[in-house]
């Protein structure tokens, strides 16, 4: 990634500076946004050491002083570098090139090796090594052993002066009541490998004393003096240890807050340093630079410093991004499905079922279900007939069978219920299909993949009642391989083949790949599906297709491991796919897009030369493409409003519009101004809203619509229905859990699902894509924006440096605008702020300075610190539901099933307000807000609805005004997303979606919540109920779960 831009400025303040005072005390070095500084030991003006766009830090000098160890990812990914202090030399000593993270480089005393922590994310720890100068590497503390139950996880190792110990910090995953995680400093004899722990000591007879944590060991050049990190109290200080005697006294308080619920990737606390006669200690606080002497007599010195910051930036991948003005055009097709002949394609898209002939006109015709949405079309071997299922979220659904050509739909099933992936019989007798209970599934709060408890049943196409095949763990599509009396499915681990006369089952075959983040080792690969002749297998992993030749029943293949010859088959992606009926054709489906290819055409690696390469459809090759084009009309109210006598809030500004007129026509704003100064079109309909409040409607750029059935889509939502009934006209999801939501944000453009505007990433891009270059992160963006058709993309620790900027490069190569999670990880957050990602997602998860502000401010990347769940400090969202007790609010039960109500609010846990991190974390907000910041507000979506009122309400709680924390919500949130140009504030030519407030949120933002009206689109709702108030007055729809909660008798 080549710089862009420079962002230069002076500063006197750094945040989270890890510093080391150089061997003969005339020296300091520090870390600073990603460049190493040196600094005279009595303060003065900062030189800097390393430059350019690698991110730098935590140096630490060597014992002779000659050399600056630091963690760098200049090489792409995170290793052991070494400077000399005048910035000469630089010099890479480790050589990874995968996702780890490095933390906390410490010399041994002879010079040559240094020891750091190597953070794993499968394994969410440390490793402790050592690597030597020399080039040696070797693994001193790992996270799983050999007899030990317990993952270890070693972080910040030193070096006692003669070498023979290593102090280091270690956890074994273990948290105190309030959720921090717990530490204690070890003692390691190098040689023997033999550990004590020195903190916390060890315990009496009766109950066990409150164990604290303790960390980030620093020891004195004599070796008998131990500074170490701990907590008091809800804060961070410095305590002294004497360790011949065991005295052991506080040296400062409060320090830096340390990262104890949040990625220490630059450990727990900054590096702080003994100088080098032993009399005080070095570090880093509250922006400052300070020296701490031992004697408690004596007074801190301050080391006052400034620095000129002069940065490399990435290009900003921010774009303007335009709402869809004509027929909704469906991003997704869902299971489609040749007929036997090869000539006509079916699939369903928005819950309607259709038939397209593939002579590529992409012509589709819908087939008549009844007015029930319709799923999983599947042929008659002799293409004769079609079987489908119906379902909707109340009623449940049915089997069905028609024919292809035409005629009236037979039901198969007699009860209503969940019924997935109808497949005939091979000879056409019976359909089988997948049963499961329909409240079951309605009552999940959150539904993701394929695989459940289920039943697989046999319906005689003649009619009669199902023969019960096979009861257990069921997914994945139905499918025959060369066996006809055998169907195979998935159960999470493989695909396995059941008798259908004797319901026997085989062992599951199980095909590995790269799984997610936090997932220890390969995993199975999501679905799997068996050649018609049984000799291969294709199998879907990260949405894309690899082929290879079927493993036996029981047998458990690696993708990656040599010894399997396979290849990947797509670039771009697959959603959906399967076979041909004669097994010589691959066909697969990504977007509304639909392809097949010779099996043929597809050349496999070598089993002896695993790799991960793509052999791209070529269409030079014959592989053919046809675009499914389904359109449904747009939902367009016509009719012109004025809302008149309220004061507009408009979001220009601290504007504020008293006695305003409001004009709405056809779904945006037409005008604003004072009362009377402009004509009305005929035929307007005015109404008053006197003394009440008008304020752009609310933009959750950080929503995870949780609540939506996925696969069968249901036609109704009621987490979007409660958004909206709470003011939030705009619910931006980035990373929705599957690719399905595309579908409810067309539904919801359509009219057809009511709540909140459901924009989307779709599925974010993970590590387990494995791109490998440039051109692979350019073929996956094409996945989005071509086929999705979505210009938002959420990136989720697809990998290390290099892979982040592929694909930001590609962003900007695509127009398509990405934003990053940040992952309660610091050094993450800054290095993608640098590469010009367009948004970053999550708290900075410490108090951050000027430097942190001026750089995020002007690099124009947004930021959103979804303060309701994690955030480096207990989630805001336990203390609210504590302080409201929403179960008592009759508009909170009423939005949403009791299930769904009793997990989301029934019991949190109390945290005494001392321990709350969040509001220091949203006054940094407010400060990069003021520095001309684009911040807006994301409240994660746990508990849909009120959850972006608590948001508003944590960030005034931190020093926001409320007015800053309402343009925040609303045209900050706008401009994160690429939307200003028509959402986020009261101006003409706008979207028509804002609240009615009958209360001045300006004066207490727990106003937001005096919400009497709110209108999405143009259309106006009683927030209330949501009964359509215009321009069709209508009364609410019932949800499904309406009668469920009990009434007094």
């Amino acid at each position: 990634l080549q710089p862009a831009r420079r962002v230069a400025f002076e500063t006197d303040e750094g945040t989270w500076m890890s510093l080391d005072v150089s061997p003969d005390g005339k020296h300091l070095v520090f870390d600073l946004l990603g460049d190493l500084y040196a600094l005279d030991s009595t303060g003065g003006r900062a030189t800097p050491i390393t430059r350019g766009m690698a991110f730098d830090a935590q140096p630490a000098y060597s014992p002779d002083g000659r050399w600056i160890a630091y963690v760098s990812d200049a090489s792409g990914a995170e290793n052991l570098w070494i400077v000399r202090p005048d910035g000469g030399g630089a010099r890479q000593v480790s050589f990874g090139d995968d996702d780890s993270v490095l933390a906390s480089p410490a010399w041994a005393p002879d010079g040559g090796s240094v020891y750091i922590s190597r953070y794993r994310w499968s394994l969410n720890a440390y490793e402790l090594w050592r690597y030597g100068l020399d080039g040696s590497e070797t693994l001193l503390v790992p996270i799983k052993a050999a007899g030990r139950r317990e993952r270890w996880s070693s972080l910040g190792a030193v070096a006692s002066p003669d070498g023979s110990r290593l102090y280091f910090a270690r956890s074994s995953g273990e948290e105190d009541s309030a959720g921090v995680a717990l530490w204690s400093i070890v003692r390691r004899d190098v040689a023997s490998g033999e550990e004590e722990t020195l903190l916390p000591e060890p315990g009496v007879p009766g109950r066990r004393p409150f164990a604290g944590s303790y960390f980030r060991p620093a020891l004195s050049p004599d070796g008998q003096w131990l500074a170490y990190a701990t907590r008091s109290g809800g804060r961070t200080g410095l305590r002294l240890r004497h360790l011949d005697s065991g005295a052991d006294r506080w040296l400062a308080f409060p320090i830096e807050h340390d990262q104890s619920q949040a990625r220490s990737w630059q450990d727990l606390v900054p590096r702080y340093a003994f100088t080098a006669d032993g009399a005080a200690v070095v570090l880093s606080r509250n922006g400052k630079l300070e020296r701490l002497p031992l004697d408690p007599k004596r007074p801190a010195q301050p080391l006052p410093f400034t620095a000129a910051v002069d940065l490399e930036l990435g290009p900003l991948t921010r774009v303007d991004i335009r709402e869809d003005t004509g027929p909704v055009r469906a991003r997704l097709i869902q299971d489609p499905q040749a007929s036997p002949d090869g000539g006509t394609l079916a699939f369903s898209a928005l819950g309607r079922l259709y038939l397209m002939a593939l002579d590529g006109s992409g012509v589709a015709r819908q087939l008549d279900t009844g007015g029930v949405p319709a799923f999983h079309p599947s042929w008659s071997p002799d293409g004769a007939q079609l079987t489908y299922v119906t379902w909707d979220g109340e009623r449940g659904g049915q089997v069905w069978v028609r024919g292809a050509a035409g005629g009236a739909a037979r039901a198969l099933s007699e009860k209503a219920d969940y019924y997935t992936h109808p497949l005939f019989t091979r000879d056409g007798r019976e359909v089988l299909s997948v049963h499961s209970d329909n409240r079951a599934r309605m009552q999940a709060s959150m539904v993701f993949g394929s695989v459940r408890d289920a039943t697989l049943l046999a319906f005689p196409v003649d009619g009669g009642p199902p023969r019960r095949v096979y009861a257990g763990k069921l997914g994945g599509t139905l499918h025959f391989g060369a066996d006809p009396r055998r169907v195979i499915a998935h159960d999470g681990s493989g695909a396995f083949a059941i008798d259908l006369s004797s319901g026997k089952a085989d062992p599951a075959l199980t095909i590995k790949g790269p799984g997610w983040y936090f997932q220890d080792g390969p995993v199975p690969v999501d679905d799997i599906r068996i050649s018609p002749d049984g000799k291969w297998a294709l199998a879907s992993v990260a949405q894309q297709l690899h082929l290879l030749p079927a493993p036996a029943p029981g047998a458990t293949l690696d993708l990656s491991a040599p010894g399997v010859a396979h290849r990947r088959i797509t670039d771009v992606g697959a959603d959906y796919f399967g076979w041909s009926q004669d097994g010589r054709t691959i066909a697969w489906a990504i977007g509304s897009t639909w392809y097949r290819r010779a099996l043929d055409d597809v050349r496999l690696n070598p089993a002896g030369q695993p790799d991960w390469s793509a052999d791209a459809p070529d269409p030079a090759r014959g592989v053919q493409a046809f675009e499914a084009v389904v359109e449904l009309p747009r939902d367009r109210p016509q009719g012109s409003l004025l809302l008149r006598g309220g004061t507009a809030l408009t979001m220009r500004g601290d504007e504020a519009i008293e006695h305003a007129d409001v004009l709405v026509r056809d779904g945006r704003i037409a005008a604003i101004g004072a009362r009377g100064s402009f004509a009305l079109p005929a035929g307007t309909e005015v109404r008053d809203v006197s003394g009440r409040f008008l304020l752009p409607g609310f933009i959750d750029i950080h929503d995870h619509v949780a609540d939506v059935r996925r696969d069968l889509i249901a036609m109704d939502s009621w987490g979007l229905r409660a958004r909206l009934a709470y003011g939030v006209t705009t619910a931006f999801d980035p990373s929705s859990l599957s690719i399905d939501y595309l579908a409810y944000q067309d539904l919801v453009d359509a009219g057809l699902v009511a709540g909140s505007r459901a924009p989307t990433t779709g599925m974010a891009v993970f590590s387990f894509n494995r791109l490998a270059s440039l051109d692979e992160a350019r073929a996956l963006l094409r996945r989005y924006r071509d086929h999705y058709r979505t210009r938002n993309l959420k990136q989720y620790l697809v990998g290390n440096r290099r892979q982040r900027q592929w694909l930001v490069q590609a962003a900007a190569e695509a127009g398509v605008m990405p934003t990053a999670e940040g992952s309660l990880a610091m050094k993450l957050d800054l290095s993608q702020v640098l590469d010009g990602y367009a948004g970053n997602e999550h708290s900075l998860a410490t108090p951050v300075y000027r430097d942190v502000v001026e750089l995020i401010a002007r690099s124009g990347t947004s930021y959103d610190t979804t303060l309701q769940i994690a955030n480096g400090g207990p989630p805001a969202q336990d203390a609210l539901v504590v302080r409201d007790r929403p179960l008592q609010d009759a508009k909170f039960m009423r939005t949403r099933p009791y299930a769904a109500a009793m997990e989301q609010v029934q019991s949190r846990r109390w945290v005494d307000p001392a321990l709350m991190l969040y509001p220091r974390l949203a006054a940094d907000a407010a400060r990069i807000q003021r520095a001309g910041g684009v911040v807006g507000m994301g409240s994660h979506g746990e508990i849909p609805g009120i959850g972006f009122h608590w948001e508003l309400e944590a960030h005034v709680q931190g020093g926001m005004t409320p007015m800053q924390a309402l343009r925040a919500g609303t045209l900050g949130s706008a401009t994160a997303i690429g939307r200003a140009a028509e959402f986020g504030s009261l101006e003409p030519g706008k979207f028509a979606d804002l609240l009615v407030l009958s209360a001045d949120p300006r004066r207490d933002i727990g106003n937001t919540r005096a919400l009497q009206q709110v209108m999405k689109n143009g259309r106006l709702y009683a927030a209330d109920d949501l009964a359509e108030l215009w321009p069709q007055p209508r009364p609410p729809a019932a949800p499904w779960f309406d009668g469920e909660y009990p009434q007094a008798r």
